[in-house]
C-alpha cells in the first residue's frame, strides 16, 4: 500500500428540467494505491462554509463514491449496471438509483496521475433527477493539471 498527497481537480456538470448547474473544485488530496484498486480522498469546502468528505474507490471496470457531510451517500458506477442505494434525508428514506452512461478511468502508477470521465442518470424513488457528467483528474502537488 501507498500513499502520496495529490492536486485534485474536479468538473461537475448537472442537467435538470429545473435548470442546469456547473461547479469545479481544485484541492489536495490523499492518493491511496491498494492491489488493483486506487482511492482518492479530499474534502470540498461549501460556500456555506461547511465540508464534505470524499472518497473515490477507483478500478478500470467500477467507480464508487462516497460523500459524508450531515447525510452519507454512496453510489457504484459501473457500465451496464443500474445501482440502487438508500440514501436518508431529513424528510426520510429515498432510494437513489444510478445508470452509467460513459466510464473512462486511466491511472499512470509510474506518474501517480489519473483521470476519470463520468456520465450517469441519478434517480430518486425511480424518478430522473438529472444528467451528471465528472470530469476528474489527479496528479503530483507539483504538476499543472490540464
Amino acid at each position: 500500500m501507498s500513499q502520496k498527497e495529490v492536486k485534485v481537480k474536479i468538473s461537475h456538470r448537472v442537467f435538470q428540467d429545473a435548470g442546469d448547474e456547473h461547479y469545479e473544485v481544485e484541492t489536495t488530496g490523499l492518493l491511496t494505491i491498494k492491489g488493483d484498486s486506487v482511492y482518492l480522498a479530499y474534502t470540498e469546502k461549501i460556500d456555506d462554509g461547511g465540508e464534505t468528505k470524499v472518497v473515490f474507490k477507483l478500478t478500470e471496470k467500477q467507480i464508487s463514491l462516497s460523500r459524508h457531510n450531515v447525510t452519507k451517500t454512496r453510489m457504484v458506477f459501473q457500465l451496464g449496471l443500474v445501482e440502487h442505494q438508500p440514501y436518508q434525508t431529513v424528510a426520510g428514506m429515498m432510494l437513489l438509483s444510478t445508470n452509467t452512461n460513459q466510464l473512462d478511468f486511466t491511472f499512470d502508477e509510474g506518474k501517480q496521475a489519473g483521470a476519470l470521465d463520468l456520465a450517469y442518470t441519478l434517480s430518486a424513488n425511480d424518478q430522473v433527477v438529472g444528467q451528471y457528467q465528472v470530469a476528474l483528474q489527479f496528479g503530483p502537488k507539483s504538476s499543472i493539471l490540464n
